[in-house]
């Protein structure tokens, strides 16, 4: 059980780093920032007794208590359809963190992000014109998904292959 516990807490590290990252910040160097303040929140729910260290036995209750989570019929296992349900779960966290940022950064509350609305966000500003898929010099939430989601697989955008928002064609 302590091997599993172990692995678990491997994978629950890697995947959360990822999926809850904040969307705008994946890519590009950005994601450092976003892994940072996942490890600092995972540190502090790992340290019980908040003496700004994590004992092995708080680190394995910690572990504990999400395996328990995620082991929905209580058998003591994990299956394949527990730990997708998981991997929903954190993926609709992540965009839901992410729409609600992109709502604070909208001051006027159009929704859609100007030049000026987007420089809060800095992989947005970096990206800003290659998002604007109209041109209309504003970008909305669902322009941001499609870019981001071209990036991720590596797909086109906009006229030019894009990757990481780079225009391979020039």
């Amino acid at each position: 059980m302590k091997i599993l516990i172990t692995l678990l807490a491997a994978f629950f590290t890697l995947s959360t780093s990822y999926v809850q990252a904040d969307p705008a910040e994946q890519g590009d160097g950005h994601l450092g920032a976003a892994r940072e303040r996942m490890a600092d929140s995972m540190f502090k729910g790992m340290d019980a007794n908040a003496d700004n260290e994590v004992s092995k036995s708080e680190f394995e209750d910690f572990h504990a208590k999400r395996f328990n989570k995620l082991d929905s019929n209580a058998d003591g296992k994990l299956t394949k359809k527990e730990m997708r349900a998981l991997h929903s779960q954190m993926k609709e966290h992540a965009r839901s963190n992410f729409d609600e940022r992109f709502d604070q950064a909208d001051v006027n509350k159009d929704g859609a992000l100007s030049a000026e609305e987007a420089k809060n966000t800095p992989i947005l500003a970096k990206y800003f014109v290659e998002i604007d898929a109209n041109k209309n010099g504003l970008i909305t939430l669902e322009e941001v998904r499609t870019t981001m989601n071209a990036m991720h697989r590596g797909g086109k955008r906009h006229g030019g292959d894009q990757k990481h928002g780079k225009d391979k064609t020039t």
